[in-house]
């Protein structure tokens, strides 16, 4: 009278299929935020993002380095052709300062990856001399080409490409700390994982094997048995220092010998 018949339920229309989109929709958007705000996921786009940041700057610093030797290798060479052995000569000193630089670089990217921070004195210095020598050189070079006029145009690349590239040294180290540092606080916020546990697998009790029966030698089991009648008439339990002190064995094969009595209802053992 009251509830609906059989006929009315099965005759209720279900949800819509908008209704059933929109569910849909909000199920997969409640994931996404889940995923999305995970701090691991952060920590994972802050690792790639100073890679994509660091190659590409590495790619910047090529360019400007691939610049900057032709300028050391005008600086040097002068009014050499290139039949003289030290033409040739002058291409491999920039390249020479070039790779240190790079070495250098490396390792810094290297150590602040892990945290380990390298701002010392040496390793400024040694920047800044291999920098300076390529900028005083490109300028040089400029100002005093070996062939045609001075060109304003050459003069101001020859300038600018160098304290570019300068600063690109200075900026890499900083960028790779503060890429490091954000990975860092955000696993400091990921909550420690649990494994996973799978319902449909159940581990089985742990068993504990028993113990092997003792067979003790006639005297032995003698001995025992007086003092499981000496603390019985004195109304007491009998205990692992009654039989240690009885038979004389170590205080475990006493426990051994308590626990088969108490097994066998303290009965007689077996010799």
């Amino acid at each position: 009278m009251f509830g609906r018949s059989k006929s009315d339920r099965e005759d209720t229309p279900g949800p819509s299929r908008r209704v059933r989109a929109l569910s849909d929709q909000l199920d997969e958007a409640r994931d996404v935020h889940r995923l999305s705000t995970d701090p691991m996921l952060g920590a994972v786009t802050a690792d790639r993002f100073r890679v994509s940041i660091t190659r590409t700057m590495w790619l910047f610093l090529a360019i400007g380095l691939g610049f900057t030797t032709a300028g050391v290798h005008d600086f040097l060479a002068g009014d050499r052709q290139p039949s003289d052995p030290l033409w040739w000569g002058a291409w491999l000193a920039e390249p020479a300062l070039a790779g240190i630089l790079v070495t250098l670089l490396r390792w810094e990217a290297a150590m602040l990856s892990y945290g380990v921070t390298t701002n010392v004195k040496p390793v400024r210095y040694l920047k800044r001399v291999l920098l300076g020598a390529t900028l005083v050189a490109n300028v040089w070079a400029g100002l005093a080409p070996a062939h045609g006029p001075v060109s304003k145009g050459m003069v101001f690349f020859h300038l600018v490409i160098p304290l570019v590239v300068f600063l690109l040294a200075e900026v890499m180290p900083v960028i790779q700390q503060t890429c490091t540092q954000v990975r860092e606080q955000a696993l400091a916020a990921t909550p420690p994982t649990k494994p996973a546990s799978n319902p449909m697998l159940v581990e089985p009790p742990a068993t504990i094997a028993p113990s092997p029966r003792l067979r003790l030698p006639p005297e032995i089991s003698s001995r025992v048995d007086a003092a499981v009648t000496a603390a019985r008439n004195e109304g007491r339990e009998v205990t692992t220092e009654d039989i240690r002190r009885a038979a004389r064995i170590p205080e475990q094969m006493a426990a051994q010998v308590l626990a088969q009595l108490t097994t066998h209802n303290g009965y007689k053992l077996d010799a």
